[in-house]
């Protein structure tokens, strides 16, 4: 076990990462116990997802800036290896960060590459918190005041810029401007996703990101969607609505829609089908409900990927895939094999030389957030080295 090549250890425990789209925590702490050359990787891996929760004891968040001190080599190295890190920031109390803390947080990962933060009982990051931000995220000497947009003096940071390139708003305010302020500390963001509803009126500096992805949980305003698109129409890339675009937003969809690679949906309904009318191009389509009553009509030729999760809506798709020439991969939920149709569906793939993909993984679980070659793209542990 221990003569095994570093590449065959390394596959070995990429493998075994995630259980169900989830780090298999219980598994890779054992295999560093295994031996001093299974110990090394292992950790690399365990600190490549970090989640710092509210509900957990305040000596794991010790714990954790204790083991990547960057005063210390053991503590640099495993604070590179951290690539997403999800903490929870409120007020100051005994079980979890404040505001104040997250400057310093974000010194021991200088290679973090997906912030997602959950905000309570916080309305926005003082000026002094965010002037600490937009140093470690910029190698400049001056940063703009969120409120004028004039420039402000401020040191560089010493250890290099923090490049941070996805942001996760698990939760805050509903009127908190916070996503705007970490969205101009990093203007180095591309993949963005909303969990919760905005109505913050947007600021009045113009947006210097430019988004490849942008994922909502809740569909913001127009006004909202506007500002946060108008410097990315021409890189988005890949949009997923929780709640299919009203007609209000059908003008911004003729502006993004063409250059859209990928699309998710929540819903399959005659909204979702006005939708797809407005992405020609698309090379993915990933609906978490289909209609047992309404068919896919007027799917992109396009189509590499189409995706599915609910079990009543096998027929449908077996009448779909014989209208998309450029078909590769079908993915549905693992239980399909429990239905009596899956054979035909099985049998469909097989003679059109489609990948049918079982996925166990839960569709709340988002995929990577790395740029595409081909779809899907899905969790998998080999991403962490496109997270650089």
């Amino acid at each position: 076990m221990n003569n095994l090549p570093v590449e065959l250890l390394d596959a070995i425990l990429e493998y075994i990462y995630y259980e169900k789209g989830l780090p298999d925590r219980h598994t890779l702490r054992a295999c560093a116990l295994i031996s001093r050359a299974w110990a090394e990787p292992a950790q690399r891996l365990l600190f490549r997802r970090v989640v710092l929760q509210k509900s957990e004891d305040r000596r794991k968040h010790l714990s954790f800036c204790e083991a990547t001190d960057p005063n210390t080599d053991r503590g640099r190295m495993l604070g590179q290896h951290v690539r997403v890190l999800q903490i929870f920031v409120g007020q100051k109390s005994i079980d979890e960060f404040d505001s104040e803390d997250v400057p310093g947080l974000l010194t021991h990962t200088p290679r973090l590459y997906e912030l997602g933060l959950h905000i309570g009982r916080l309305h926005q990051f003082s000026p002094g918190t965010l002037e600490k931000l937009v140093r470690l995220a910029s190698d400049v000497t001056s940063y703009a005041d969120s409120a004028s947009g004039s420039f402000v003096s401020s040191n560089p940071c010493p250890s290099g810029p923090l490049r941070i390139r996805a942001l996760t708003i698990i939760a805050c305010g509903v009127q908190s401007p916070i996503l705007y302020q970490l969205l101009q500390a990093w203007p180095t963001i591309e993949f963005l996703h909303i969990g919760v509803e905005i109505a913050a009126p947007p600021p009045k500096w113009t947006p210097q990101f430019q988004l490849y992805q942008l994922s909502l949980t809740r569909t913001p305003p127009l006004s909202v969607l506007s500002w946060l698109l108008s410097t990315s129409t021409e890189s988005l890339r890949v949009v997923s609505f929780r709640d299919a675009p009203g007609r209000a937003l059908y003008p911004l969809l003729q502006t993004i829609g063409p250059r859209l690679r990928s699309l998710g949906l929540m819903n399959y309904n005659l909204g979702a089908a006005a939708v797809l009318k407005h992405c020609p191009n698309l090379e993915e389509l990933t609906v978490v409900q289909l209609s047992a009553l309404i068919p896919l009509r007027g799917l992109p030729s396009t189509l590499e990927h189409l995706s599915y999760r609910n079990l009543q809506s096998v027929d449908v798709v077996i009448n779909t895939i014989g209208s998309l020439p450029r078909l590769r991969v079908v993915t549905c939920d693992s239980r399909v094999t429990e239905l009596k149709t899956c054979a035909e569906l099985e049998s469909l793939c097989a003679s059109k030389g489609i990948e049918l993909f079982l996925d166990e993984v839960p569709f709340w679980v988002r995929e990577d957030p790395i740029h595409v070659r081909r779809f899907p793209r899905r969790r998998v542990a080999s991403n962490f080295a496109l997270m650089n």
